[in-house]
């Protein structure tokens, strides 16, 4: 290998590494927690009898480790280097030019684009790699009758190893043998090696080993409605391999050009560079791709109980969508300052409390993250349920996690241990479940624990099934119970003011002495108290307004009539009153 062949493919990687870490390494953590990969010699055993096991097993003991983020950036980047420079190497089997290192560039950044998508698995790119290999083997054998025999067992043990992967190394294959010159009298091995796959792949789709190649054929649109790893994989596969074949050609036809010139040099290496650079723009992660990082990220720094960052990355009044109010308001409950900064950001409804369940895994470990931080134990307890059935690859550690907290809390040791047993079996858990392994056999460590020995089962006993309760009914069942429930105290209230109920809000204020003994009422409970006082001044007498509070909302109530006449008054009004109940209350529309 010449020095600048490798100094060129040292850079891609190194700006592969660079790409991963500045688009985020959440989205590659996350896809450790929606799979259950036990690496036991029986499980293993059990994946690789079937044909793409190896790939399957491959790719989730790799995934395993991804929540080091060194890990990631690793893995992601050496394994999209080492397939363009394979792409590298066959093409200069066809043709030996300089500029083969730009045309192998191309698939590199249409497997860097999959990689960023959250319906793509590494298995596709081991699988990718796998064929590329075998690919250069097969071209690189002299004799037609070794070159024959090895066609025939690589096809097969890519069958067995990558499943129906298989059908589409056979047209690699006979491309590369009809475009390389000194193959091409003897293409007829090629073919032969072709023909096996394409059998190989048909006989495993008869008997409904896995879902067909042809699943592939369909739009993006289709592969994410699956909800299927392996669909969206073969999607990649068909589309890498097309590219691929493009390339061959390309590369073949481009034989004509006389190379040794060097303006030909430069106009080549400079058209190249321009349709590379028109090419990556398809190439880069989407808005889709770009939101789904960003809920990842917020998931995983919720995960690690960074709520200061998570209220630092949303700045006050600034737009945002209902997930990240879900989180931005969960922080701030956490922190302990929900009813005194909720109006301070830019609130859309009741849903940026608490936002609708639209039967995914991301947002059942939303739900249940929300539910368990209030007190709602049961309700958290159904939706990890639903998060762990959801996770695309057969479960998730961390709703595993999630009901073993909740066990424990219910004092059921025998249901704990099961999902203990289960996570001890997991290197990156094995010594967290020994941890709470541990409160099963001494159940009295539990309340000296920092995560559970504030949480209890409530009191109360909904008279109803959980699904069929209005959510400020089960939040106003804390109001009944011993001590002070503070989050589902504060929760309750704001959903009134998001929802703009102020009958309800009202009720609710009666009861506010019981939960505002040891701290004064929220702020922007105080706001809501004089909304409440424009109609009945009795309020007052109950709930204690500070004094600057007052003032404030009298000025508020003196500045609204100015806006009729002005322009630039509703934004003027924001400026001055954003932070407010009262702006949200008198001026805004609710979407939800």
């Amino acid at each position: 290998m010449k020095g600048r062949t490798l100094v060129f493919w040292l850079l891609v990687f190194v700006g592969l590494w660079v790409f991963f870490w500045s688009f985020g390494t959440s989205t590659f953590q996350r896809q450790e927690e929606v799979q259950l990969f036990i690496p036991e010699w029986k499980v293993i055993r059990d994946m690789l009898s079937v044909p793409g096991g190896f790939c399957a097993v491959a790719g989730q003991a790799l995934v395993q480790y991804y929540a080091s983020s060194l890990f990631v950036l690793l893995v992601n980047s050496a394994f999209l280097c080492a397939t363009g420079f394979l792409c590298y190497l066959l093409l200069q089997e066809i043709t030996a030019r300089g500029y083969n290192g730009l045309l192998a560039l191309f698939p590199v950044l249409g497997l860097l684009k999959a990689h960023t998508s959250p319906f793509y698995v590494l298995d596709g790119t081991v699988g990718l790699f796998l064929l590329l290999l075998f690919s250069y083997f097969f071209i690189r054998i002299r004799r037609t009758a070794v070159q024959l025999l090895y066609g025939l067992a690589s096809v097969v043990l890519l069958y067995g190893l990558a499943g129906q992967l298989a059908a589409l190394y056979g047209l690699v294959v006979v491309f590369m043998s009809l475009l390389c010159e000194r193959r091409r009298k003897k293409w007829h091995a090629s073919l032969a090696v072709c023909l096996t796959g394409l059998f190989l792949a048909y006989i495993g789709i008869r008997l409904a080993i896995g879902i067909p190649l042809t699943d592939g054929i369909y739009s993006e649109r289709y592969q994410e409605s699956q909800l299927q790893p392996d669909s969206y994989m073969y999607y990649v596969w068909i589309r890498f391999v097309i590219l691929l074949l493009v390339l061959f050609v390309t590369a073949f036809a481009m034989k004509v050009l006389p190379w040794g010139k060097r303006p030909v040099k430069i106009l080549v290496a400079g058209g190249l560079l321009i349709v590379l650079f028109c090419f990556s723009a398809f190439c880069l992660p989407g808005a889709y791709e770009v939101r789904n990082n960003r809920m990842n990220e917020l998931s995983l720094l919720a995960q690690r109980n960074e709520w200061d960052t998570i209220i630092h990355e949303h700045p006050e009044k600034g737009t945002t969508d209902y997930v990240s109010l879900n989180y931005l308001n969960m922080a701030l409950a956490r922190k302990g300052v929900l009813g005194d900064r909720l109006f301070h950001y830019d609130q859309k409804g009741p849903q940026g409390l608490l936002v609708s369940w639209d039967r995914t895994y991301y947002m059942s470990c939303l739900l249940s993250d929300i539910h368990y931080m209030i007190g709602d134990i049961s309700l958290s307890e159904g939706y990890a349920m639903e998060g762990l059935t959801l996770a695309k690859r057969g479960g998730s550690p961390r709703m595993l996690q999630r009901l073993v907290w909740i066990s424990l809390i219910r004092r059921d040791f025998a249901l704990a241990d099961k999902y203990l047993g289960i996570l001890r079996r997991l290197p990156g858990y094995r010594r967290w479940a020994e941890k709470y392994a541990g409160y099963v056999r001494h159940p009295e460590r539990i309340g000296q624990d920092e995560e559970l020995a504030l949480k209890t089962m409530p009191a109360f006993q909904p008279d109803n099934l959980l699904c069929l309760i209005d959510i400020d009914s089960l939040w106003a069942g804390h109001l009944s119970e011993p001590g002070v429930n503070r989050v589902a105290w504060e929760y309750l209230g704001c959903s009134y003011l998001l929802a703009k109920e102020m009958e309800k809000f009202g009720t609710f204020l009666l009861h506010a002495g019981t939960f505002s003994q040891e701290r004064p009422l929220p702020v922007h409970f105080q706001e809501a108290a004089l909304v409440l006082a424009v109609g009945d001044l009795s309020v007052l007498d109950k709930i204690s307004v500070r004094p600057e509070i007052v003032e404030r909302y009298k000025q508020f109530r003196e500045d609204i009539p100015k806006i009729k006449n002005s322009s630039d008054g509703l934004p003027w009004l924001y400026r001055q009153y954003g932070d407010t109940f009262w702006f949200y209350y008198y001026c805004k529309k609710l979407n939800g």
